[in-house]
């Protein structure tokens, strides 16, 4: 079942339902000025009939009528939500309310080949629309990975943030489509994790969002939604800023990028003072980081230290100050494993903020960044593509 059924005023009153939650009657006919009152309740109705919409009754305030109340039938449409991050191969059946119906971990892109990953996701698709009679209700599969990504293609692309050379120019649009049968979109982790927060917080539509991954590489996304236009999604490799022109060359060809400061890798490098252990998994290296910071000879007055939260601290700035976003994300290992470094850096925002550098209204959000997050992230890729809300 597909929303191309809908038609044009009932895709309208079910996409407002859907970004808003449980909504009154009267809140969904302020937001639909294309109908009429009684028309808007017919449509409201037919939706319900339909299956696409839940009924139920306020509370009573005054004499008379209990209001009415809608919301989006959670169990009426599905989407695979798959993930793939350096050490987490994972995909979880999620329904449109959000819910995870079903969940797997199948490994990571260190350990598996993309062949052998893609194989895995396939295997588990099969088995979860057998067992949840949901192959006429599933929408699609949306798939997060590492950048960079030909989006449009659904390919990842060659890059360095990549676990091995296996998984460049890996087509996981055409092979998962050819294996599945099911249609299926491909978009960077950034992405993913922003939706799963606007998912989780529809009051945030209609706000200007920025959106800060701190991890093994950083990354941006950008959320804006004009009245009367689509919403605007889009993501940006913020990590290759260049911060310093005479810094370090990064491994993506430019000098002084805010990787070459700030990317877990740089960051251990620079607080080792270059004598950091190789390792491969992304955890191993947070918990490297951290042994080096809980050292009793480590200061944070330490220079590099200072050069670490000088460098974010100034690719923020700048993109904040191009963007203007009312609200600032932040999320990735980076945010959850070294806090010295993140509030250091969110205190010279607030001064920034107090000298009127930034807007003084400016908030900045540390945000959930779970497996789980990733997996609805991901499927929210498939229900906003399908409900037109993502260009």
């Amino acid at each position: 079942m597909r929303f191309s059924e809908l038609k044009s005023n009932e895709l309208e009153i079910y996409r407002t339902v859907y970004v808003r939650g449980e909504v009154l009657r009267s809140d969904v006919a302020g937001h639909v000025n294309s109908l009429s009152i009684s028309s808007l309740y017919r449509v409201l109705d037919q939706l319900v009939q339909k299956g696409y919409l839940l009924e139920s009754f306020g509370q009573l305030k005054t004499n008379g009528r209990p209001p009415k109340l809608y919301r989006i039938n959670p169990q009426f449409m599905y989407a695979i939500g798959v993930c793939i991050t350096w050490d987490t191969i994972g995909l979880a059946l999620v329904d449109i309310g959000g819910n995870l119906v079903a969940k797997q971990t199948l490994g990571s892109a260190i350990l598996l080949s993309p062949n052998e990953a893609l194989e895995k996701i396939s295997a588990t698709i099969k088995v979860w629309v057998s067992e949840y009679a949901c192959s006429e209700s599933l929408l699609g599969i949306g798939v997060s990975a590492f950048g960079p990504i030909m989006k449009d293609r659904g390919i990842l692309s060659h890059g360095h943030h990549k676990p091995s050379l296996l998984w460049d120019y890996v087509p996981i649009k055409d092979l998962l489509e050819a294996s599945t049968g099911f249609p299926v979109v491909v978009d960077n982790l950034v992405d993913a994790f922003m939706l799963n927060e606007l998912a989780l917080k529809p009051d945030l539509l209609e706000k200007r969002i920025a959106y800060f991954l701190l991890d093994m590489g950083i990354g941006s996304a950008f959320h804006a939604f004009p009245a009367k236009q689509p919403v605007s999604d889009t993501s940006s490799q913020l990590g290759h800023m260049v911060i310093d022109l005479h810094g370090d060359l990064c491994v993506c060809g430019k000098t002084g990028c805010l990787e070459t400061f700030a990317s877990a890798q740089s960051i251990l490098r620079r607080l080792s003072h270059g004598k950091g252990a190789q390792v491969e998994r992304a955890d191993d290296v947070y918990a490297v980081i951290q042994a080096y910071m809980q050292s009793p000879e480590w200061e944070s007055g330490d220079a590099q230290f200072q050069e670490i939260v000088l460098a974010f601290t100034a690719g923020m700035t700048n993109y904040i100050q191009i963007m203007e976003p009312v609200i600032v994300m932040l999320g990735g290992r980076t945010v959850d494993s070294l806090s010295l470094i993140i509030d250091e850096v969110i205190n010279r925002i607030e001064v920034m903020k107090q000298q009127q550098i930034l807007p003084a209204k400016l908030e900045i959000i540390q945000t959930n960044t779970s497996e789980d997050a990733l997996m609805r992230g991901s499927a929210s890729i498939v229900f906003r593509r399908e409900l037109g809300l993502s260009n």
